[in-house]
């Protein structure tokens, strides 16, 4: 292993990505996707294991550009998975999941980014709700039931469906009861996958009854994980909605994890949701009735 303060020119790792059944539930337009809360687990692997001292507890910066569909990834043929890494002058480090796909028919290559991340060590100052205030709403409640979520507004399969009671949501925000999947999975130097995967789900339906645009998350300002979730584990997520630009609409979230204690898990702030269909993905009538 290398100490961050000796590497600073830019390097190209060499990544894999097992297919792991549960992937598959992942889906957009019908395809299977890479998760982006996957990505980032990855890219923290990927730099752990050449950089002694480097802390993946703060994310800055990061920009989820391109889906990775897992077709490509399982043509091992067509597709090289790479991690672009280099250290800035203050010892940030820069990380990028590339794909250098190698056209059929043809010796010409091409490189596609997916995703940008920063890890800083050095986290921003963020406002954290207590518990009894990121777990109460006020205005008036409207209830999107699990089954519901998952058949209409997040059609993922049964390992993604980690919002386990009645979505709780006003014109304030979201507060989501989840259950990380026990599915056996890679050591996770981030924590669970799930819980933030599952809080994206809130954001995402939350978007559908109030903004009409059924979003994915694009990009987020600052991750800070305070104590990393555990699989098959229970967490409360409370979601908050802090502003919205226009053309292109993007909702702009805060998201804060929870045990059921009450003790903080991880917060993220500028969390930006996005239309990624080009328009052809509409939320159903029925989550904004009675708006």
């Amino acid at each position: 292993m290398e100490d961050i303060s000796q590497v600073s020119e830019k390097r190209r790792l060499p990544l894999e990505i097992k297919i792991r059944p549960y992937l598959g539930d992942h889906r957009f337009d019908g395809r299977a996707v890479f998760p982006a809360v996957e990505a980032m687990q990855l890219l923290a692997r990927s730099c752990r294991s050449f950089l002694a001292d480097i802390d993946t507890s703060t994310i800055t910066g990061v920009a989820f550009h391109k889906f990775l569909y897992l077709e490509h990834i399982i043509d091992k043929t067509v597709t090289e998975i790479i991690n672009e890494t280099y250290i800035d002058r203050n010892g940030r480090v820069s990380s990028k999941l590339l794909t250098k796909n190698r056209l059929k028919k043809s010796s010409m290559s091409r490189l596609k980014e997916h995703v940008t991340l920063h890890f800083s060590g050095r986290p921003s100052e963020v406002s954290v709700p207590e518990f009894k205030t990121a777990t109460s709403l006020t205005g008036r409640p409207f209830k999107i039931p699990a089954r519901m979520l998952y058949k209409d507004l997040v059609p993922f399969g049964p390992a993604y469906q980690n919002i386990i009671e009645d979505l709780v949501v006003t014109e304030k925000g979201a507060i989501a009861h989840l259950q990380t999947s026990s599915t056996p999975a890679p050591l996770q130097p981030l924590g669970s996958p799930f819980a933030l995967d599952a809080a994206f789900h809130a954001a995402c339906a939350w978007g559908q009854r109030y903004s009409t645009v059924v979003g994915f998350p694009v990009g987020f300002d600052q991750r800070i994980i305070c104590r990393p979730t555990q699989a098959g584990q229970k967490y409360i997520s409370r979601i908050t909605p802090v502003r919205q630009t226009s053309e292109p609409v993007i909702i702009i979230f805060d998201i804060w994890i929870y045990t059921e204690e009450g003790h903080l898990c991880e917060t993220l702030s500028g969390v930006q949701m996005r239309d990624v269909s080009g328009g052809r993905l509409k939320p159903p009538k029925w989550v904004q009735q009675g708006r």
